[in-house]
């Protein structure tokens, strides 16, 4: 499709004054931001501190032409939406578009086009092919922009396309990505989650102790350096001391930190450097400077030898061993234990809350707080905000977590000192309060440093994976519909040798994800929790049984209904009382499946026939919080009632009276708990009407029949 470029601009050429952000966007702050006419918009005023740069420098483009239709495009897509599906461009997003447009141009002037309008659709078909070699997503992105650019064209003033690129297919249907509704990325697996998170709790809860304390001495010693006088022979005798000291405790001398044996020609026996540390040296004897003793102190430690660390703090027992987590700690060795710990702390946070990098790493330091629950228990939550989809400044909010989280908070209160965000500690005069940044760095550092501390040459503390699983696209959260960031990602997942499993931020989200969905009420608890704005979103980030990972979601929910099939069928034969429409025939089978299996007392039966025989009850078995329901689609009360929706539809009364249902011990404290609540909840009905207040009256009632009958001999069928 081709446009006359006769067609006039649709909006005044923006003037070099007018400010590039709407206001919308730069109220509360102290500036207005930078103007249409720098060659250099610095947005990071208004960015949030995880974002890695605001500038967009329009010097990389050539004077004159390029330079002013570049900045057209990013002022008309900071203000106006593409099409009737794309947004305005959130500001966030400006730096990398125009890095993309830099490639662009040098692309187009790559097949001979100079000129925005002198492209043709066989210039156009020519760069794809190439773009190919990049790899699907690259062409995505790159075809994304020259539709963008297209839609923008009535707003650019010197020049724009004059055809409309590929007008009835997507990005995704030109670089032949298929289009899916499940988000891509891998799941961590269990065998490598276990260890991992064992670790991080271990460092939050218990290293942190020993790392404080190490913290604590090392200021003490640097604070009694400073107050130190110089007096000429003083060092020589407090050397002298420390070496007898040494001596008489067996102990050798502090050695140079393994990490900087590069500086050195010495040897390295048993991982320790065979070469004096002399600021830690100095720092122990109280001196300033060491230097001019080197040969004294080389002589002692080839008679004592050489030992890492230096500041005498008790490690604590790694669990299982009996022995220490770590030797002694250098001031270079503390400094990376403190890293770690802030990669343990993300790692507790993000996992077990579930909030996105930029979410945990935009935490302020009064993030966590507690509230009663209505069932009294403490809810420990954090409070922080959310940045995807949302306003530039994020939206308040709110997750439910684990006491452990806010141990982890209050660990990083104690090491980080920024006064405002809890991941941001200070680093220097120059540079100020820094980010924790390059979190997938130090997550491969942070399984480095484990294996080394914890494994084995040939058995690393974090296993192997048997299938190495890689999410090529750095776009997070696929399967957010909507979102400009969907259309340019893929499933493109490769397999490759076994090596140590690749972290990334975002595989922590989506592996509680898909435990959360994959528990009763779990798509509901998710997407709460998950600040999605539908069902269907979470439900395709947590992934499904009719999704790419259908054989493993398939296979291990079988494994789980079977296993609670056995647990009812043992319940059963010890006695335990069930009720409900379908105890009397859930009971007739499992009396049946004992009969066959000589199950009785004082004999065992095999435990694979037993399951072989169970196997056909999860057919129908759907468990439940106040009963489970072995369906029967003739009987079921909720398919009468859901004509008009075409399919079964739960609702709690029916569920209550279904011939389907059938209750036992495991839901009699879920079903006391739900009638104390509701008989809280209503306990003053006076203004309640008529109808409403016996409808209340018969629940209540009914779940303290239902409760009755669990307790009772009379009206159990057991």
């Amino acid at each position: 499709m081709t446009l006359p470029l006769s067609k006039a601009v649709s909006a005044p050429v923006p003037a070099p004054d007018d400010y590039v952000l709407p206001n919308r966007l730069t109220r509360d702050h102290a500036s207005r931001g930078p103007r249409f006419g720098d060659d250099v918009w610095d947005l990071g005023d208004f960015f949030p501190r995880t974002e890695a740069s605001g500038r967009i420098d329009f010097l990389r483009f050539e004077a004159g032409l390029h330079r002013q239709t570049a900045k057209e495009f990013l002022y008309s897509r900071l203000r106006r939406r593409t099409g009737r599906t794309h947004h305005p461009m959130k500001p966030t997003a400006a730096p990398t578009q125009c890095t993309r447009l830099v490639s662009l141009f040098q692309d187009l002037r790559s097949v001979g086009v100079r000129r925005l309008q002198d492209a043709e659709a066989g210039h156009l078909e020519t760069l794809v092919t190439r773009w190919e070699a990049q790899g699907p997503h690259a062409v995505v992105s790159k075809v994304n922009l020259l539709k963008h650019l297209s839609a923008h064209g009535p707003f650019l003033s010197g020049d724009r396309l004059a055809i409309v690129p590929w007008p009835h297919r997507s990005a995704k249907q030109v670089a032949k990505v298929k289009t899916q509704r499940e988000n891509s990325t891998p799941r961590i697996p269990e065998e490598i989650m276990r260890p991992l998170l064992s670790a991080a709790l271990f460092y939050v809860q218990v290293a942190s102790r020993d790392l404080l304390a190490a913290q604590a001495l090392l200021e003490h010693l640097r604070e009694e350096q400073s107050k130190s006088d110089f007096v000429p022979g003083r060092t020589r005798e407090r050397l002298d001391a420390f070496i007898a000291e040494r001596r008489a405790l067996g102990r050798g001398m502090p050695a140079l930190p393994i990490e900087f044996r590069g500086v050195c020609s010495a040897d390295v026996v048993d991982g320790v450097v065979q070469a004096p540390n002399l600021r830690m040296t100095a720092l122990l004897i109280r001196a300033h400077h060491v230097r001019h003793l080197r040969r004294e102190i080389e002589a002692a430690g080839r008679d004592l030898g050489w030992e890492a660390g230096g500041l005498a703090v008790p490690m604590s027992e790694w669990p299982g061993s009996g022995l220490p987590w770590r030797s002694e700690l250098s001031a270079a060795a503390l400094v990376g234990e403190l890293v770690h710990l802030r990669t343990a702390c993300w790692i507790v946070i993000a996992y077990l809350s579930g909030m996105r990098d930029v979410e945990v790493r935009e935490l302020g330091r009064e993030c966590a707080f507690t509230e009663p629950g209505s069932d009294g228990r403490t809810r420990y939550k954090i409070k922080g905000r959310v940045f995807k989809g949302r306003r530039l400044t994020g939206d308040e909010a709110e997750w439910v977590v684990l006491d452990v989280v806010h141990q982890a908070v209050g660990v990083l209160k104690q090491i980080n000192d920024d006064p405002t965000h809890l991941f941001g500690t200070w680093i220097g005069e120059k540079a100020g309060y820094g980010l924790f940044s390059d979190v997938t760095l130090r997550l491969k550092n942070f399984q480095q440093h484990l294996n080394d501390l914890f494994g084995a040459q040939d058995d690393p503390y974090i296993p192997l994976p048997l299938v190495d699983e890689y999410a090529e696209d750095e776009t997070a959260d696929d399967a957010e519909l909507g979102q400009e960031a969907a259309d340019e990602t893929g499933d493109d997942a490769g397999t490759g040798p076994v090596r140590p499993w690749w972290f990334d931020t975002r595989q922590f989200r989506r592996t509680l994800a898909w435990h959360i969905a994959h528990q009763p009420f779990g798509i509901v608890a998710g997407t709460r929790q998950y600040k999605h704005n539908a069902f269907a979103i979470f439900e395709g980030y947590a992934g499904t049984s009719a999704s790419g990972f259908a054989d493993e979601v398939a296979s291990e929910k079988a494994v789980a209904l079977l296993d609670y099939v056995e647990d009812l069928y043992h319940d059963h034969n010890e006695g335990g009382r069930s009720a409900g429409g379908a105890a009397g025939r859930v009971a007739a089978d499992f009396d049946r499946i004992r009969a066959e299996l000589g199950d009785l007392p004082g004999t065992v039966a095999s435990p694979e026939r037993l399951r072989a025989a169970l196997r056909h009850l999860t057919r129908t078995l759907h468990p439940g919080i106040l009963n489970d329901c072995f369906h029967h689609a003739a009987t079921a009360v909720c398919g009468k009632r859901a004509k008009s929706l075409g399919r079964p539809l739960p609702m709690l009364n029916a569920c209550l009276a279904c011939p389907n249902a059938r209750r036992s011990a495991v839901h009699l404290p879920r079903m006391a708990q739900a009638r104390d609540l509701a008989a809280e909840e209503f306990a003053h009905t006076d203004t309640v009407p008529k109808l409403q207040r016996i409808a209340i009256e018969e629940h209540l009632s009914t779940l303290t029949q239902l409760i009755a009958e669990l307790r009772d001999d009379e009206g159990a069928s057991a």
